[in-house]
């Protein structure tokens, strides 16, 4: 941190994280509120400002700040500054992380005076209590009668205003004085005049609102910048990412499949032979069970023919046929007429051999033709049951 004023450049004191800007660039502005109110006080401070025509119209950013200098039950005095806005962007190539008034840097004397140079130039600030309430700078770079005599019509409204009355003391942190100026100093003001050595900046405890414009929308460019690079960063992760996921996603799919081909394969060595076992028995029962040989099916349907003295029905022909297709099916065809005068016999016979509990095994399907001959043909065919098979 210096401990002088830099002799050129735009900020009277800076460092990597603080940049000040000297009383040059600035307007300082003594306003008295009727208020005690301080959340009224930025309203009545933007509204004093803009009757002066000092009010920035900055898009972004802030080239305004206030400090309260007195306070009472129904009135605050208020030292507002207003950045220049042609300066307040002239800034280091690092970028501060604050921003300052030079005046708040140092430790004003009580209701003083104060002089010292900036830049090369004469400033001067006025205090209230340990507060500045003007401060103002000169063209001078060093402290003349022609001086003081400016610094006192820079003053008058001050007094006139009631803003301040009497001062304790004119303290000179400078060197560059005539020698005359001491007396008239005292004479001007009525008060002591006291030399001190520059004392060395520091940063306040309070962080001013200023913001150049140019410092608000980098910040606002590195937002937008940040949030694209997180998008990128995002969209390139997910780029990186999706291969895995689906080599890892294809290698549970494989897994699974894997996993259920096993199964399959330990279900066939366990179960395999069960279908050739089942069409064995199948073959066997043909052979063995004598409910299912060609002569009892035929009785069986025959039957119901003699359960009654006069049936009505006559039967052309039965043909059993064994081992019909690739599942290996019988089918039954009976063909028979019934006279025209007796159709319903056809019906009742066809319902009795569906009925018959010899040959339930069988899907029965009854078919009548057109009437020929006074006599009605029909058709009774009936397949094995087989729950894969297709019946009619």
């Amino acid at each position: 941190m210096p401990g002088t004023v830099p002799a050129s450049g735009p900020a009277a004191f800076k460092t990597a994280a603080l940049f000040a800007y000297p009383v040059s660039s600035t307007f300082a502005v003594p306003i008295r509120a009727a208020t005690g109110d301080t959340d009224l006080l930025p309203d009545l401070i933007e509204i004093q400002l803009e009757k002066q025509g000092l009010k920035p119209d900055a898009p972004v950013g802030c080239l305004t700040d206030w400090r309260i200098v007195d306070r009472g039950e129904n009135q605050t005095l208020v030292c507002a500054a207003v950045l220049n806005p042609s300066l307040a962007d002239d800034l280091p190539r690092e970028a501060p992380l604050r921003f300052e008034l030079s005046p708040y840097l140092y430790d004003l004397p009580d209701d003083s005076l104060v002089i010292w140079k900036e830049l090369g130039r004469l400033v001067f600030a006025v205090t209230r209590h340990d507060h500045p309430v003007y401060f103002h700078a000169l063209s001078a770079s060093a402290l003349t009668p022609d001086v003081v005599q400016e610094i006192e019509h820079l003053m008058m409204p001050l007094y006139t205003q009631g803003l301040i009355t009497d001062l304790d003391a004119v303290v000179l942190w400078t060197d560059a004085v005539d020698p005359s100026v001491d007396p008239l100093l005292q004479e001007v003001f009525g008060s002591r005049v006291l030399r001190a050595p520059h004392p060395a900046p520091r940063p306040g405890t309070r962080i001013s609102a200023l913001e150049p414009v140019s410092v608000a929308q980098g910040k606002i460019r590195a937002a937008k910048a940040a949030k694209i690079q997180k998008i990128a960063a995002a969209c390139v992760l997910t780029y990186l990412l999706l291969p895995g996921f689906l080599a890892v996603r294809h290698f549970m799919e494989k897994r699974g499949i894997d996993t259920l081909k096993s199964q399959v394969a330990g279900l066939e060595r366990s179960y395999g032979g069960v279908q050739g076992t089942v069409e064995q028995a199948a073959l066997a029962d043909a052979a063995i069970n004598f409910d299912q040989y060609p002569v009892e099916l035929l009785f069986q349907c025959l039957g119901p023919l003699y359960e009654t003295a006069t049936p009505g029905v006559r039967i052309t022909s039965c043909e059993i046929e064994k081992d019909q297709g690739e599942k290996k099916l019988t089918q039954i065809s009976i063909k028979g007429e019934a006279a025209n005068s007796n159709t319903q016999a056809a019906i009742v016979y066809a319902t009795k051999v569906k009925g018959n509990p010899a040959l339930q095994s069988f899907n029965w399907n009854y078919k009548p033709q057109v009437p020929k001959d006074g006599k009605v043909p029909f058709d009774i065919v009936g397949i094995t049951k087989n729950d894969s098979a297709e019946t009619q």
